[in-house]
């Protein structure tokens, strides 16, 4: 008895077999009777003169040119094939336990929702306090822009040092960065930057390598100055301090974000009062308790 009840088990949950019984219940389904001429309007499919005029302006947009008559008359038979196979999908119960289908429908729902639940224009006042209130987002960082030479310690090793000074010294009366490109050892690196931010540099080079950059006057060849790559001399050409950006050349951009955070806001409670209707209850995973009972 043990043995019929593990395979009947088993094959309730193979997907061939909920395959076969799927194809054996729409042959009945399409092996019945003609259906009788007066057809249900639960069963009626109605392909408006607006949706034909959509499909045609779609067709236009996209060939540049209007459809003819043939052209048409496939559009609104693939719009009818979509309604019928639609649903009968749905009476199928085959958008049930579906991921994708979950997720769209619920993408869907929020797009809906999101401008109902909050759509007023912030005034000027308000917008202002947002702006004030967040410093660090409406600032423009440190930028920079420089050339290079690198003096590779793991090339080098302890002579890469005095190899860097050597260079340097002979660089002194050098008027602009062009032997970065003759000097110093090959790398993947780009010999020069332009305008590149220091929150860019710190991630390239390091963070006590982008501190002595910024502190490095420009027009001249620096001391060597060291990162994870080895020994570099640098010439910065242009430096743009960073800073915070007048409040009229990011107003659009303030608001937006005001937007978005009163939407993601209002949504949130439009979903905390939509989950008072329900009862959610959380089952623990299986392997949570024979992880308890394995410790033991």
């Amino acid at each position: 008895m043990a043995l019929k009840t593990t395979l009947l088990g088993h094959l309730v949950r193979e997907p061939l077999v909920h395959f076969t019984l799927l194809a054996a219940l729409l042959f009945v389904l399409l092996s019945g009777p003609d259906a009788p001429e007066a057809v249900p309007d639960d069963n009626r499919i109605m392909i408006s003169a607006a949706e034909v005029d959509r499909l045609a302006v779609a067709w236009t947009q996209r060939w540049q040119r209007p459809p003819n008559e043939d052209e048409l008359a496939g559009m609104v038979r693939e719009a009818v094939r979509e309604q019928v196979l639609y649903r009968e999908a749905m009476a199928l119960g085959l958008d049930r336990d579906d991921v994708v289908i979950r997720r769209h429908l619920r993408q869907k729902y929020e797009f809906v929702t999101q401008d109902l639940a909050y759509d007023r224009d912030p005034d000027e006042t308000t917008l202002r306090a947002y702006y004030d209130a967040q410093p660090d987002r409406y600032a423009q960082s440190a930028q920079v822009s420089f050339s290079h030479i690198l003096f590779s310690t793991d090339r080098r090793g302890a002579a890469a040092e005095a190899d860097a000074a050597q260079a340097l010294a002979d660089l002194q009366s050098a008027t602009g960065p062009e032997a970065a490109d003759l000097l110093g050892d090959a790398t993947s690196l780009s010999p020069g930057f332009e305008k590149i931010s220091a929150v860019e540099v710190e991630a390239m080079f390091g963070p006590d390598f982008a501190a002595s950059l910024l502190r490095q006057e420009a027009g001249r060849w620096s001391d060597p100055i060291p990162s994870g790559y080895g020994l570099h001399l640098v010439w910065v050409s242009e430096r743009i301090s960073g800073g915070p950006i007048a409040f009229e050349t990011v107003r659009q951009r303030v608001k937006d974000d005001w937007v978005y955070k009163q939407r993601v806001a209002a949504n949130e409670a439009i979903f905390l009062k939509l989950l008072d209707r329900y009862e959610v209850v959380i089952e623990p995973p299986a392997s949570a308790g024979q992880d308890v009972g394995d410790g033991s």
